[in-house]
C-alpha cells in the first residue's frame, strides 16, 4: 500500500491529464458520428468506451511494473514480433487492400501497433549499450534489426505503419552522437529508395495518393475524393462548429472513415477552432512532459525508451493532421488517443504506461 502510495505522488499527473482529454474528445466525435451511423446501437461509442477505460487500467499496471524487466525480455519480444507478422501475412485478413488484421472472434487485432511498441523497447536495449560508440557496424546492425519489421510491414502492403517504424528507428538514432557523414549518407539512401520505390513497388492507387495532395481538385470525384471532403469539413467548423452531432460533411457520411483516420476532420466540423487547439494543446503537453522525462533520466535504456513514444506520437499526429488538412498523402494512420480502434489505443496506453514507469523511478 505504501509502494501504491509513494509511486502515485510520482506520476506524472500532467501527461495522463492530456490523454484523457484526447479520449473524451475522441469519445465525443465517435459518439457524434454513430448518431448518423447507428443511432440505436451507438455500437463504436461502447467499444470505444471500453477500450479507454482498460487502456487507462493497462497505463497504471505498467506505471507500478518496472520498466527495466523489459530490457531482458527483449530478444524474446524480437521474435515474437517476427511471428506475430509472419502469421498476419499468411493467415491475416485483409481490410482496404492491406492484409494487416488478424480475426479473433467477431473482433480484429492490427498486430503492427504492437510491434511499434517491440521495435522500441528491442531498439533501447541496443541503443543504451552502442551509443557511446557509433560506427557502421552499429548502424548496420540497427538497420537489419528494425529492416526486417520495416520489410515485413511493407509486404502487407501498409506503408504507412512502415514509414512510422522508420521513424522510430531514426528518431532513436538522432539521440546518440551519431556521426554526420552518417546522417549524410543515410539522406542519399533514402532518396534512393523512394526513387526505386516509386517507379517499381508503389501501385497505382498508392501513386494517386500522393498525386492528390499536389492537386486534390484535379479528380475531385475520384483520388481527390478524401482529402476535398476534409478540407470542406475543418473549413466549415470555424470558430466555434457547427455544433456536436452536426455538420453535413461527417452526418450525411461525405466524409470517409470519419471514426478514424478522418476523426480531427469531424472535431473540426463539429467544435472549430475550439476543438483543434485543444487536440493540438493536449498534444504539446503530452510531448513536453515525455520530453522532461528523458532529458532528467540518467538510465540510457529509459532514455531510449521515453524517446522512442516521443517518436511515435509526434510522427503520427503531424502525419495523421497533415492528411486531413491535405498537406500529406492519406496513409491511413489514426490519430493517437482519438481514433477508433482498439489495437492503436491499447498500443499506445502500453506506451504511456512504461513512460510513466520510468518517471516514478526516475
Amino acid at each position: 500500500m505504501l509502494k501504491l502510495l509513494a509511486i502515485s505522488r510520482r506520476i506524472d499527473w500532467p501527461l495522463f491529464l492530456s490523454v484523457a482529454v484526447l479520449s473524451i474528445l475522441g469519445l465525443l466525435a465517435i459518439w457524434s458520428v454513430d448518431l448518423s451511423q447507428d443511432p440505436g446501437q451507438l455500437a463504436n461509442f461502447k467499444k470505444q468506451l471500453v477500450f479507454i477505460i482498460g487502456g487507462f487500467v493497462l497505463a497504471l499496471f505498467f506505471t507500478w511494473f518496472d520498466y527495466r524487466a523489459l530490457r531482458s525480455a527483449s530478444r524474446a519480444l524480437y521474435i515474437f514480433g517476427i511471428a506475430l507478422m509472419g502469421t498476419v501475412l499468411i493467415f491475416g485478413a485483409t481490410i482496404r487492400g492491406t492484409r494487416g488484421w488478424l480475426e479473433i472472434g467477431s473482433s480484429t487485432f492490427q498486430p503492427v501497433e504492437l510491434l511499434k511498441v517491440i521495435l522500441i523497447i528491442v531498439l533501447a536495449k541496443y541503443l543504451s549499450k552502442k551509443a557511446h560508440i557509433i560506427d557502421l557496424k552499429v548502424i548496420l546492425n540497427l538497420g537489419i534489426l528494425s529492416g526486417l519489421y520495416i520489410g515485413l510491414v511493407a509486404a502487407q502492403p501498409d506503408f504507412g505503419s512502415a514509414f512510422v517504424l522508420t521513424s522510430i528507428t531514426i528518431g532513436m538514432l538522432l539521440m546518440t552522437n551519431v556521426p554526420r557523414r552518417y546522417l549524410v549518407i543515410g539522406l542519399v539512401l533514402v532518396v534512393i529508395i523512394t526513387l526505386l520505390g516509386w517507379g517499381f513497388v508503389l501501385k497505382d492507387y498508392q501513386k494517386a495518393r500522393v498525386m492528390s495532395v499536389l492537386d486534390p481538385g484535379a479528380d475531385p470525384f475520384g483520388r481527390g475524393y478524401n482529402i476535398r471532403q476534409s478540407i470542406i469539413a475543418v473549413g466549415a467548423g470555424g470558430i466555434f462548429g457547427q455544433g456536436l452531432g452536426k455538420g453535413s460533411q461527417s452526418q450525411l457520411r461525405f466524409l470517409p472513415e470519419a471514426q478514424t483516420d478522418f476523426i480531427f476532420a469531424v472535431l473540426a466540423e463539429q467544435l472549430g477552432l475550439f476543438a483543434v487547439l485543444l487536440i493540438l494543446g493536449a498534444y504539446s503537453v503530452m510531448v513536453w512532459r515525455v520530453a522532461l522525462i528523458f532529458k532528467r533520466v540518467s538510465d540510457g535504456f529509459a532514455l531510449f525508451l521515453a524517446d522512442g513514444f516521443f517518436v511515435v506520437i509526434s510522427v503520427q499526429v503531424l502525419l495523421n493532421v497533415g492528411m486531413n488538412l491535405g498537406v500529406v498523402p492519406i496513409v491511413g494512420l489514426p490519430l493517437p488517443f482519438v481514433s477508433l480502434g482498439g489495437s492503436a489505443l491499447l498500443s499506445n496506453f502500453l506506451m504511456l504506461g512504461i513512460v510513466q514507469s520510468i518517471k516514478v523511478r526516475e
